[in-house]
Formats: structure tokens, sequence, C-alpha cells
């Protein structure tokens, strides 16, 4: 059987099976999530699983195109496209961040300079619709207004079952060479100036403090003097700043902050121990993920736990690229990291998303943060999460909505183009089988 037959087999059954089940009203994905909610979510519910939606199905090297199933993970679009000299347009950095989730969530990488977001790369997308239909989306057909939504949507519009997605030509290494910046002003010009030369592939910033800055660009290679490594010798992000100039391997850079989760594995000897003997399976930030959770639950059992004094700032918000240096002084002026670093990229998206207000063209500062910071009890919980998304706001900036949100509905469809959705639900969800964005992004953490 082939791919194309396979794929059609697998949506004659999930379309028999919802039929059973009385339409779309409850799908679970069973992929490995990437959302970041700092509250626990409410239990789990019977459901119809897509979880064999995860299949590469053809690449067309001559004109750069790939069709994956939505819940492929980028490790397995990378393991299948990289062998032939090619890569997507987009890679988010942890490997099993799927293509349907980068897609209505929205994906980010280092060279999103050059190539916008992930939906930038986007040709067409089938969906699955909550009363069970599914449809094709394309920018040039009946649901173009489906596809110019899918990004921010957050799966509350459907579910993405299969892609049509471009790539790019991609060489065996990376090559890296770090600068040290003299400060903020410094930082931010040294970023900008590389997205103007035609020889960058890839633009990252990393910030610890207003004099403590550094970026990095990097190039595709064939050859390279050596590898450098970063699953058992090197921490990433360390190393960068360590050693000037860098060599990976392009699946190691594409997924370079994944056997960290960026810096999330503590560094005290149990820890060291574990990059050197674990198996590779689990490092990775899949198991992590994992672990913590498993490790968080057995600890909040335990009756003589204090209580937290850490909370989670685990963020990406994007200002107009002349506020850049605003958001970045007041995001370091509020919360100290404790020697972990702000992560910053520029991007220039390629489109306007129905959902997710930026202009196509125009150049933004992402400002990142995904790490445990210290409480202020006086503040209240998430204050820093507050703040921030305040000054991103009122800087004319969006944030993305993988992690907690706290703000109210009236602001949120302002900021979000709440009209447009309401439309868009009214016409693709009608019942209101599935959530809405606000209630999938902003209520489940209240």
């Amino acid at each position: 059987m082939s791919n194309a037959d396979a794929f059609a087999a697998r949506k004659a059954t999930l379309v028999a099976r919802l039929a059973a089940e009385g339409g779309g009203a409850g799908i679970r994905k069973h992929s490995s999530s990437n959302l970041f909610r700092y509250r626990p979510r409410g239990g789990a519910h019977a459901a119809i699983d897509l979880r064999d939606f995860n299949h590469v199905l053809r690449m067309d090297a001559q004109a750069r195109t790939l069709e994956v199933e939505g819940l492929a993970t980028y490790e397995a679009i990378v393991d299948a496209t990289l062998p032939h000299g090619f890569v997507p347009l987009i890679t988010p950095e942890l490997k099993d961040i799927t293509i349907a989730g980068a897609t209505v969530g929205i994906g980010i990488e280092s060279n999103c300079f050059r190539h916008g977001f992930v939906h930038d790369g986007l040709l067409e997308a089938e969906v699955l619709l909550a009363d069970g239909r599914i449809v094709t989306c394309a920018p040039d057909n009946d649901h173009a207004d489906l596809f110019q939504a899918l990004p921010n949507s957050y799966g509350t519009l459907g579910y993405i079952l299969r892609v049509s997605m471009k790539l790019m030509p991609a060489a065996p290494y990376v090559h890296l060479e770090t600068t040290p910046c003299r400060g903020v002003d410094d930082f931010l010009a040294t970023m900008q100036t590389a997205t103007r030369r035609d020889d960058v592939d890839f633009i990252e910033g990393m910030a610890y403090s207003g004099k403590r800055l550094f970026v990095t660009i990097a190039r595709f290679s064939d050859a390279v003097p050596r590898v450098d490594d970063i699953l058992r010798e090197n921490i990433f992000y360390k190393l960068v700043e360590r050693q000037r100039d860098v060599c990976l391997t392009t699946k190691d850079y594409l997924f370079r902050y994944d056997p960290e989760w960026f810096w999330n594995i503590p560094e005290s000897w149990p820890y060291r121990l574990f990059r050197r003997l674990a198996p590779e399976s689990m490092r990775r930030s899949g198991f992590y993920k994992r672990y913590s959770v498993f490790k968080n639950r057995l600890l909040s059992a335990l009756p003589w736990r204090a209580r937290e004094r850490e909370e989670p700032l685990i963020q990406d918000w994007e200002v107009p690229w002349e506020k850049a240096a605003e958001l970045m002084r007041f995001a370091m002026s509020e919360a100290d990291l404790s020697g972990k670093p702000w992560i910053a990229t520029p991007i220039r998206p390629g489109r306007a998303p129905t959902l997710y207000p930026v202009a196509p063209g125009e150049l933004y500062f992402n400002l990142g943060c995904y790490c445990q910071v210290r409480k202020r009890p006086e503040k209240g919980d998430y204050y820093y999460t507050k703040v921030i998304d305040r000054k991103c706001f009122d800087l004319g900036g969006v944030k993305m909505l993988y992690s907690s949100t706290f703000i109210d509905e009236d602001e949120f469809n302002r900021i979000y183009n709440g009209a447009a959705y309401s439309a868009l639900k009214s016409k693709y969800d009608p019942e209101g089988k599935l959530k809405t964005l606000y209630e999938k992004c902003v209520l489940r953490n209240v």
C-alpha cells in the first residue's frame, strides 16, 4: 500500500469512528504536548484518537515540498528530509513538536528573519472539523479563510490531519560564530545588521544582563574541522559563550535545546552523571517533561513540602523592532533569571494570519524566557508573566499563546482579532463542540 493509500485508509477509519461517536466533539491527539500551562489541567475524557496520523508521506525534491501528517514530529520530518539535503523552512528546537502543533500554534526558530514563522511555509492543509467533516484548505480555494486562520487557532477551529509544506536546501553541518556585545543597543544592532547579510542562515541572541550579551550567527556548511558534542560533553547555551567558534551537525543544531530542554535540567552531580550515561532516548525534552510531571506529583504529595518559592516564566513575546530595546530593558529589570539567559531572535513575517496580528515584511523582535523564577509573594502569583505581557501589549506587540495568559476576554479579542474569529467559529464549528480560543488559552489558567 502506498503512503497516499495508507493515509486515505486512516482517514476512512477516522470518519467511520467519528460517525459512530456522533461527530468530533472529543478528539485526543496522543502526542507530546508542548503547551506550558502554569496550573494543572482538568482530567482526561473519552475521545477519538488521532495518534496514527504521524507519518511522512511524500517528498518532492524538485519542487522542494513535503507532504506529512499532522502529528509527525519535527524529528521525524528532519530524519526523512535531511539525508536528501533538505529541511523545513522553520524547524522548532524541540524534537517532539509536531507540524500541526507548530502550525496552529506559532512556531519559530533562529532563521525566522528570512523565512517568517512555521505557517509561512504552509502550502495546504487537510483539517478535521468538529462535526466530523474533513476539508482541504489552501490560500486560493473555498476554505482560504480557514487556511489564513489556522495559525494561532490552537485546534479550536479543527485538527490538522495533513499538510503540504515548503522545504529548503540544507548542508550536513552548521558553523556558529558568537560575538559578545557591549550592551542592549549593540546587541540589537548586531542582530539587525546580520539580517541584511546574504551569507547568514541563522541569528540568535542570548542576554544574561545589560552587560553580558551575545549574538550567534550561523551558516550551513558542507564540511567543518570538527564536530562539537552537545549531547554528552557540552551544554549548548554554555558552549557558545565559552567557545566562540562551534561546529555542529545540522540535526544537532536544529534541535540544540532539546537535550537540556533549553536549560531546565539541573547541573548537580546526579544530572551530570545522567548526561554522560543515560541512553539517547532519555536525553530529550519529551522524556524530561514526563519525568518533571512525575517528580512534581510525587513531591506535592509529601505532607512536609514547603510552599513553592518559584514559579514558571515560560513565554515568547514579539514587538516591532523599534520597540525591542524598551521591552528588553524592562524584562531584564523586572525578572532575575538566576544565571539563565533570555533568548532573542529577529522575525520577518511572510504573511498576516487572521488571528496573529503581525505585518508581513516588517522586522519584529522575539524575546523568550524558558525557566523558573523566584516568586515575589507580595505581588501575587505569576507576577512576571502578567507584567511583561502588559508591557508587550502596551508596545503594540503580541505574545504566543502556548503558555499561560491572564487577560480579560475583551482585551484578548481586541489583540487577537476576536470579531474575525467569532465569524470563523460560527462557520466551521457552529455547534461549539470545540473550545473557543479564549477558553483554551486563558480560562484554563484561572
